[in-house]
């Protein structure tokens, strides 16, 4: 027998089988608290894909994780895959013997399954510049160095920052709560996600202790799209 469903006072006929849709109120983006965990965490590396190298003389180095196909330097840090233990930011650090030429370039690599570029640079004058990104990845895929000058007196080394990427899109920097080994710590960093070109689109915490490999941290926060990761870039 033919059923039916009231839409805005009027009565609508259905087939056998078929679904009432949802009341509009359900479908309207509600807000949650999330709650993320990162397990043991280690230090971020500085030369985790990218150990002591050259910069480029006037043309762009480009280097590539072991995975992604691209053509390339391949990663010779300890994370060779350009996968870390967690999604994290990206931290780039030049120094030269008595000023560093300017460098640039691209970082390349996944969240979400989505591609994310975050561009990057140092400036020219003293010994020593370092880049850390806003952005976290889940892999990093590729980095280019470009040089527009003779940089081979440089050294670059590529590697992970201790910002932590969010698993849904954090609505606000608003903490409402964190533990750390299970006690509440000073509390640390929520940057809420951003459509800005130079902002990572989800969010990144930074807790206050530095990751050591032995510290846990549990963080809850704001989200009003919480299923924003399976289709937002």
């Amino acid at each position: 027998m033919g059923q039916g469903s009231a839409t805005g006072g009027a009565y609508t006929a259905r087939k056998e089988g078929e679904m009432s849709p949802l009341p509009a109120a359900y479908l309207k983006p509600k807000t949650l608290v999330v709650k993320d965990s990162f397990a043991n965490p280690v230090v971020g590396d500085l030369d985790a894909y990218v150990t002591a190298v050259a910069g480029p003389n006037a043309t762009t180095a480009t280097y590539v994780s072991t995975k992604s196909g691209d053509a390339g330097t391949d990663f010779d840090g300890v994370v060779p895959t350009g996968v870390p233990d967690f999604t994290r930011n990206v931290v780039i650090t030049v120094t030269h013997g008595s000023a560093v030429v300017a460098l640039s370039g691209v970082i390349t690599g996944t969240r979400h399954g989505k591609t994310v570029t975050e561009a990057w640079s140092v400036t020219a004058g003293t010994t020593s510049k370092t880049f850390t990104g806003l952005k976290a990845f889940d892999a990093v895929t590729k980095v280019t160095v470009v040089a527009a000058t003779n940089a081979a007196a440089d050294t670059v080394k590529i590697g992970t920052g201790n910002k932590f990427g969010l698993s849904r899109l954090a609505s606000s920097s608003k903490v409402i709560a964190e533990l750390e080994d299970g006690s509440a710590p000073t509390v640390g960093v929520i940057v809420a996600g951003s459509t800005t070109s130079t902002a990572d689109r989800f969010g990144t915490y930074a807790p206050n202790s530095t990751p050591n490999g032995a510290l846990d941290f549990d963080i809850w926060y704001l989200t009003d799209q919480p299923y924003f990761h399976l289709s937002g870039t």
